[in-house]
């Protein structure tokens, strides 16, 4: 009896642990640098402000239980959410190569941090780039005497970017266009101080979830990791009411922040629906597809792996 309630005990341990903070889903390995176009990237920008989230954080103060920290950096009303474990260890072995140039090999992942880092998930290796959604009070500014209010508000909506980047063997991206997606944010009355900002707190549904989301307004950016923003503020804190997905604000830099694009040469266009299927069909099935893509092998039919996709829905 009492062995029955302890094996109880650990199972509901194990289901409250994946609750809170969920692991890396799928099994697909990380792809190489020189996969997706990291080897040659491209400044575009400069940020005069970065902000890091932890990303599936089990312990906000130890970086090894986060699955990932992504960096949200803005400049002339472009917005880019990446990975900064990602950027951190790209940035080491391009130095690394330039300082070693008859090397026929480089260190991997040297630099990379986080849990679960030999694994990929589209949420640390995509890119996200928004154009047209200023921070605000640089869009008061721009506006000009002669400029329509059609004109402001198109660029005040945005488009929005995903450079997709695949888990290895695949060594073709994807990026698609789509409008900036509109959130209906509720505005409630609850406030709490996350990284030292006093934050509001906002709910929506959007794409098949719930949200809460923690907004401050003393960062007047209409922002926030990933694909989230449109609040009156910088989301600081953002998560699905079944805490499958959780971002949170641990650190906000002013200084002088490079923008860095890969190379486009990688990358072909498609569209999200696409894009999305791809990104589930790696998680659920990794083995398979790769076994496919091998010439000379087999294809096997391999354990499927569950997956909790964000985007539930199609518009």
């Amino acid at each position: 009896m009492n062995r029955r309630i302890i094996t109880i005990i650990i199972a509901l341990a194990a289901v409250c642990g994946g609750v809170m903070a969920q692991q890396k889903q799928g099994k697909a390995f990380r792809p190489r640098f020189t996969q997706y176009g990291a080897a040659n990237v491209t400044e575009i920008g400069r940020s005069k402000i970065r902000i890091l989230y932890a990303f599936q954080a089990q312990d906000l103060k130890n970086e090894d239980t986060w699955i990932d920290c992504g960096q949200l950096l803005t400049d002339k009303g472009m917005t880019q959410y990446s990975s900064f474990f990602v950027s951190e260890n790209n940035a080491y072995i391009r130095k690394w190569q330039k300082d070693n140039p008859n090397k026929s090999y480089y260190p991997g992942s040297a630099k990379l941090k986080g849990r679960m880092k030999d694994y990929w998930s589209e949420y640390q290796y995509s890119q996200i780039y928004v154009q047209g959604k200023e921070p605000m009070e640089q869009r008061e500014q721009s506006k000009v005497r002669f400029e329509s209010a059609e004109s402001r508000q198109r660029k005040a909506e945005g488009q929005l970017t995903e450079w997709a980047v695949m888990p290895s063997p695949e060594f073709t991206q994807y990026r698609y266009t789509e409008p900036w997606p509109s959130m209906q944010w509720t505005l409630e009355s609850e406030k709490q101080t996350i990284c030292g900002y006093q934050c509001q707190r906002a709910t929506c549904h959007w794409r098949g979830r719930d949200y809460v989301a923690w907004f401050t307004s003393a960062i007047p950016m209409k922002s926030g990791p990933w694909k989230f923003g449109g609040l009156p503020g910088l989301i600081m804190k953002i998560y699905d009411t079944k805490h499958l997905y959780t971002w949170e604000a641990v650190s906000v830099e002013n200084g002088s922040f490079p923008i860095l694009q890969l190379e486009e040469r990688f990358f072909k266009d498609s569209n999200r629906k696409k894009v999305l299927k791809m990104q589930r069909d790696w998680n659920v099935k990794f083995h398979e597809l790769a076994d496919a893509m091998i010439v000379g092998t087999e294809t096997r039919v391999t354990t499927r792996y569950p997956f909790d996709q964000l985007e539930l829905t199609e518009q």
